[in-house]
Formats: structure tokens, C-alpha cells, sequence
């Protein structure tokens, strides 16, 4: 274990927020500390892409003198993920060969957070074009997990599950399309909440998705607690959590793909399933076996959305057209231009990409239908609880070699699922289980259907209580 791990008693946002109010610290004390853990860490860990000392600062002293402290953030540092737009900085996508997408304003989601009162010390790293689980580009290069400087800290939004994890923002904020918040909250040892599509406007973020996919991608946080995660949605969501009263449904999914490594994970989620039951939860065992298929068409629709923008963007006049092939021998000769996650992606474009309208069109009927029957069977007041991921963070290189490997990956089902059902999806990290060779902590997830998020926030603060 390294020593960038953050004390597991550190105060989340919601203690930070009392003590604030009470005058027991003020913002500037709390901003200025988390900065110098950024800085700390910033070296070996590099989960910052830009550090906002001076900004921040002074925008704390501010809040100090004359800020409203009913703000529902008030002065609690955060960071963003390098895909929001800020005003007067560019969006790169950790690409050298994209051009930089200049912002005038800040994305919708960063100014409600500072409407909210919060302020932005840092914009974290990602995988180029977010679109891996290694947050590594050729721009700004690799970011690691703060338990473990080997090992990845996941992506896509990987620099916030780091500068979260060790402790260096009290909260992030990220998106989600396959994953990219659950992954890193799960490996960096925090909570990660993904909303269901529409819960988040996503006006000023990078890419906008406009095809069969986007209702795979969501907007939301990273944090220390699930009660932070409700905090910060119920600030960036449209609409905010419906209290929930009684205890609901327990889905129990039968004939589903799912693979766990590690013993941890089984001794975790056996632990979450009982809490639950023991609070009366009702136990109802429906069949999965279709998320087989729909798994297998994943890259499929990705790839109908993205693969010719991918190679539009990466094509310009000092590079010349993006070709995957001759990419591929840059890499060979140790002169790479794009990261090897990216190529890989472009590398199976060709092979894996729908080649029909009518193929993409059955394909998107057969997840719509999916989505429908799946909200229907969770309704109101229906979880599941499931590994966020059937495997612990792998050393730097191995992550994409396993998620972009083809076929069903029982490792990567259940997280995904959340992505292509558009069903609301919190990780949670389950110290109390934490891998005794490694020593770090599996992930466990709760999932539901849309305007069922009472419940899931419900079953989560159950959840956390009983893995921690």
C-alpha cells in the first residue's frame, strides 16, 4: 500500500460543510489544504491536467468574507474532469492530434456546482478521447491509482477516482458510457454515482453524442460518501432525489454472465445482499439471460457513433490522416501519436462496425426494447446489487487489454449494464473487505431504474454502513 492512500476517517463533504457553517474552519483553510495534497501527489500520481492555486485562493477568501453559507456547497474545494468545459480553457481530450476545443463558459454542470457555492481547484486527466479504462494520453500523460502507484486508477475519468481518492479534492465530477465513473470510484476506493442519461444536462461537455449511444452516457460524481453523492447530484441533476420510505424489491439476476477474481468480491457482495434482506427487502429472482447478446453488441453502436469522428479529429495537416495501420507501426518504431488504448479501439473499427443502417437499427431496437422491459421490471421501488467490477485495479497495461478484449467478459457485465439499460448506478467501496494481499477494496453497485434513486440512495447508505 502506498502512502498516498487518504485516511478512511477523513471528513467528507457533508462533516466539511457543518463545521464550515459552525465556523469551526473556514473555506480557505480547507482549499488550501486539499491543493497541497494535489501538489503531494502530483508528481508520482498525476491526476491533475491543471492546478487553480491562485484562482482558488482567492475565490475561498471570498466565500469566507461574504459568502451565503446556506449554499448546498459552500467553499468546499472540487475538481472536474478535463472534458467539462471551463470558461477560457481548452477541452483536449488528452489528444496531441485533435485540435483544442476552446470554451467561452463554463459546462452546465460546472456552473451549477459553483452556483452551488463550490469552488474549482483542478480539472483531472483522462484516457485520450475518454473512451478507455487507463487514464493515459499522449498530452498529459498516465495517470496512477492513489492506493497503489502500479496500478491504474481507471478511466474514463480516472484523474477524478485519483484526486478523490487520495484525498485531494473532497469531490469530483465525471461522466459515464461505459463505465467511466464506476471503474475509477471502484479501483481509487470511493463512491462513484452515475444518474440515468437525462438527469444532467450536458451542455458544454466533450463529445456531444448525438446517435444510438446517447442514452448510455450520464453525468455525475465521485465522492468520499454516498451521502456526498446525494449532496452533489441533487445540486447538477434537473430533477432532484424523491425521499423512499419502505424497504423495495431485491432483484436477484439469474443466468447472468458475471466473473469474480478475487474472493474479497463474493465475501462483499454477500455481505450488501444480506444487509439488504435483513432490512425486509423482498427477494425476486428474474432471468437475465439476454444481456448475453446485448453485451456482445456493445462495441458494435459504439463504434457506428464514434469511429468516424475518431479518425475526422485525429486527421490534420501536421499529422496527415489518421490511419490506424500506419499508427500502429509509429508504436511499433517508439513514435507514437496517440495513446495504444485509442488505437486499439481504431485497430477493431473496421472489423466490429455495423455494416448497415439496418443492422445499426435492429441492433438499437433490440437495447431500446431491452431498456423497456428492464424499467418495467424494477419499477418503483426494484435494486440490484451487483460487483461494480468482477476484478481489482491490474498494474498499468493490463486494463485494456482486458476490457477491449472481444467476446463476453463476465469481469465487465455488470457495470456496463448499467450504460446500455440507462438504469441509475452507485459504486461503493467495501473497506471492511479489502483484499488481504493487496489491501484494496472491492466495489459493490446498486442499480435502478430511472426516478427510482430514493430507493437506490436508500439500499446505498445501507450499503456503505455494513462494507465499511
Amino acid at each position: 500500500m502506498h502512502d498516498f492512500k487518504r485516511n478512511l476517517l477523513e471528513p467528507d463533504a457533508t462533516a466539511l460543510l457543518a463545521d464550515l457553517r459552525r465556523g469551526v474552519l473556514t473555506s480557505a483553510q480547507i482549499v488550501e489544504s486539499h491543493l497541497a495534497r494535489i501538489e503531494r501527489t502530483q508528481a508520482q500520481m498525476n491526476g491533475a491536467t491543471h492546478i487553480f492555486r491562485d484562482q482558488a485562493m482567492a475565490l475561498a477568501r471570498q466565500m469566507d468574507q461574504a459568502g451565503d453559507r446556506s449554499l448546498p456547497l459552500f467553499g468546499l474545494p472540487c475538481s472536474v474532469k478535463e472534458t467539462f468545459g471551463l470558461a477560457g480553457q481548452q477541452v483536449t481530450a488528452g489528444s496531441l492530434r485533435m485540435a483544442p476545443e476552446t470554451h467561452a463558459e463554463d459546462a452546465e454542470i460546472v456552473r451549477r456546482l459553483k452556483a452551488a457555492g463550490a469552488i474549482v481547484i483542478a480539472r483531472s486527466n483522462v484516457p485520450e478521447f475518454a473512451m478507455t479504462a487507463e487514464s493515459s494520453n499522449p498530452r498529459f500523460g498516465r495517470t496512477s491509482n492513489p492506493l497503489d502507484l502500479r496500478r491504474v486508477a481507471g478511466g474514463s475519468s480516472g484523474g477524478e477516482g485519483a484526486l478523490v481518492g487520495s484525498g485531494g479534492s473532497v469531490f469530483g465530477v465525471g461522466s459515464d458510457i461505459l463505465g467511466s465513473i464506476r471503474i475509477p470510484a471502484a479501483f481509487c476506493g470511493v463512491v462513484g454515482f452515475k444518474p440515468h442519461a437525462g438527469a444532467v444536462n450536458p451542455r458544454g461537455t466533450w463529445p456531444t453524442v448525438s446517435g444510438n449511444t446517447r442514452s448510455w452516457l450520464a453525468l455525475g460524481p465521485l465522492t468520499r460518501s454516498v451521502r456526498d453523492a446525494e449532496l452533489v447530484y441533487n445540486v447538477i441533476a434537473e430533477r432532484p432525489v424523491a425521499a423512499a420510505s419502505a424497504p423495495g424489491r431485491l432483484i436477484a439476476p439469474r443466468n447472468f454472465p458475471l466473473t469474480m477474481r478475487a474472493p474479497c468480491i463474493e465475501l462483499a457482495l454477500a455481505a450488501a445482499t444480506g444487509a439488504l434482506l435483513g432490512e425486509g427487502y423482498r427477494e425476486e429472482a428474474h432471468d437475465f439471460a439476454d444481456t448475453r447478446q446485448l453485451y456482445l453488441q456493445i462495441p458494435k453502436l459504439i463504434l457506428d457513433d464514434f469511429y468516424t469522428d475518431w479518425l475526422r479529429l485525429l486527421s490534420n495537416e501536421r499529422h496527415g490522416r489518421y490511419s490506424p495501420f500506419t499508427e500502429l507501426l509509429a508504436q511499433l518504431i517508439g513514435k507514437p501519436t496517440v495513446d495504444a488504448g485509442l488505437l486499439r479501439w481504431t485497430l477493431i473499427g473496421p472489423l466490429l462496425r455495423p455494416r448497415s443502417a439496418a443492422k445499426v437499427w435492429e441492433m438499437a431496437a433490440r437495447f431500446a426494447d431491452a431498456r423497456t422491459r428492464y424499467h418495467a421490471m424494477l419499477g418503483t421501488d426494484g435494486v440490484i446489487v451487483l460487483p461494480t467490477l468482477g476484478l481489482l485495479a491490474p498494474r498499468h497495461g493490463q486494463m485494456n487489454k482486458l476490457s477491449l478484449k472481444p467476446g463476453i467478459n463476465g469481469l465487465f457485465t455488470a457495470h456496463t449494464m448499467g450504460n446500455y439499460l440507462d438504469l441509475p448506478a452507485i459504486a461503493i467501496p467495501a473497506w471492511k473487505f479489502r483484499d488481504p494481499i493487496s489491501g484494496l477494496p472491492p466495489s459493490i453497485s446498486v442499480l435502478c431504474a430511472p426516478g427510482a434513486e430514493g430507493q437506490l440512495f436508500k439500499a446505498a447508505r445501507r450499503i456503505e454502513a455494513v462494507l465499511n
